[in-house]
């Protein structure tokens, strides 16, 4: 992961939280922006059997972690994902919710129980963010 990446991710999370007013805990603020600055170069970070034989066949809970940010990572910058073969986003959003309430039983249980619980919206605070970010989107996601 590079530096300019999570640089350019904490200005537009940072700018998303003062237009829309939200203030994000600074642990999950800091989370999203690593997630985002991650995941730009990577080119393999969908599960190799589907979402939900992946779902159903999680061993531990940085299997769990993952498969929740892989979800978290679709549902926000790629909402739209699945929606030619008739899968909306609530359906990564549920996953993706419930592998982080795994992951929270024997990792970081603050923060993975509140990622749980808060999933839909950091979701969609994501899509607000790289959206309204012309430059994160047409350069860094194509």
């Amino acid at each position: 992961m590079k530096d300019e990446y999570v640089d350019v991710f904490r200005g537009v999370v940072q700018d998303t939280q003062n237009s829309t007013g939200y203030n994000l805990p600074e642990h999950v603020e800091a989370y999203i922006v690593m997630l985002l600055a991650d995941h730009v170069e990577k080119v393999d970070f969908l599960p190799r059997t589907s979402f939900t034989e992946h779902f159903l066949t999680l061993n531990n809970s940085r299997d769990a972690k993952e498969l929740g940010d892989t979800c978290l990572f679709v549902s926000g910058v790629y909402p739209e994902y699945g929606r030619k073969h008739g899968i909306n986003r609530r359906f990564y959003q549920d996953i993706g919710s419930t592998s982080y309430d795994k992951a929270s039983q024997h990792m970081n249980e603050e923060l993975f129980s509140l990622m749980s619980k808060h999933f839909v919206f950091l979701s969609q605070f994501i899509d607000r963010s790289v959206s309204s970010s012309k430059h994160v989107r047409n350069t860094l996601f194509r």
